[in-house]
């Protein structure tokens, strides 16, 4: 049974680190050491982190910086120093919404690696739900989940965009691993990178309770949202065929626009169809 690693990156998530840190530990794949990197938190985020770290030795292992230094480079070193083979990231606000999301994910791994001898990347969906966990919705439906080759639908947003999956060690330095100069889409950028190199498969379950509480991308101004998210589709837009170039740019485009229509409202954008298979 290969190690897996968690890498949490946490800053000033005080209220829900607890919550995140027992859905871990409540999972029923159990060959896994979580790798919790505070960024330098000014709440009681670090106590409660070495907390857990001392009552499960040898399974959580906090680490602090005395500078925040933002998502991508906090991810990056927490990976730095991951022992597993395979390695999933999960924030600290979120939790496991279903026990068996690691097991399931693992086991779709296995599964493809025994049938065709290669190595894909394994995810779940998503659960929306409120910061006191109501529900609010779930992200994918069959009609926007979509597997095996997925750049097209990565690079445009043209399908529930996977997180908190699986994949292993070295495909994550493969590809270059997170990119620091994106303050946010960093992790998008990551997906599209690997989307060329990796084919992406479904559990078919509920993974991962994703919360929102007015502190995400939802919160950025739209204008300095949509300029970060057209730098991300500029630097990775080589990946995409040559004959699907301009398609793929009229299709960012299109959900740009519609990004903006509608205030940043990115619920309203899954599974919008701008890009033609």
């Amino acid at each position: 049974m290969p190690l897996l690693s968690i890498i949490i990156a946490n800053y000033n998530k005080e209220s829900y680190v607890r919550e995140c840190l027992d859905s871990v530990l409540n999972q029923t794949y159990k060959h896994l050491e979580v790798i919790i990197f505070d960024d330098c938190s000014t709440d009681d985020s670090f106590r409660i982190i070495k907390e857990y770290e001392e009552k499960y030795l040898g399974v959580i292992k906090g680490i602090s910086h005395p500078v925040n230094r933002g998502a991508a480079r906090t991810r990056h070193e927490a990976i730095l120093q991951a022992n597993g083979e395979y390695i999933t990231t999960l924030d600290s606000d979120d939790y496991y919404y279903d026990p068996r999301k690691l097991e399931k994910e693992m086991e779709l791994i296995f599964q493809y690696k025994e049938q065709t001898g290669k190595d894909i990347i394994a995810f779940s969906n998503i659960v929306l739900v409120k910061g006191d966990k109501t529900l609010i919705s779930v992200w994918g439906n069959p009609g926007n989940i979509k597997e095996g080759k997925v750049l097209d639908e990565i690079i445009t947003r043209n399908c529930m965009i996977p997180r908190d999956f699986i994949m292993k060690r070295e495909a994550y330095f493969a590809v270059g691993g997170y990119d620091s100069r994106f303050p946010i889409y960093e992790d998008w950028d990551l997906k599209i990178r690997l989307a060329a190199k990796y084919e992406f498969y479904f559990t078919g379950i509920n993974g991962t309770a994703y919360r929102r509480h007015g502190t995400g991308l939802s919160s950025i101004p739209v204008s300095r949202n949509m300029s970060w998210l057209k730098k991300v589709f500029k630097k990775n837009v080589d990946l995409v065929a040559k004959d699907r170039k301009k398609e793929a740019t009229r299709a960012i485009r299109n959900f740009i626009k519609v990004c903006k229509e509608n205030h940043g409202n990115r619920d309203k954008m899954v599974g919008t169809r701008f890009f033609k298979r």
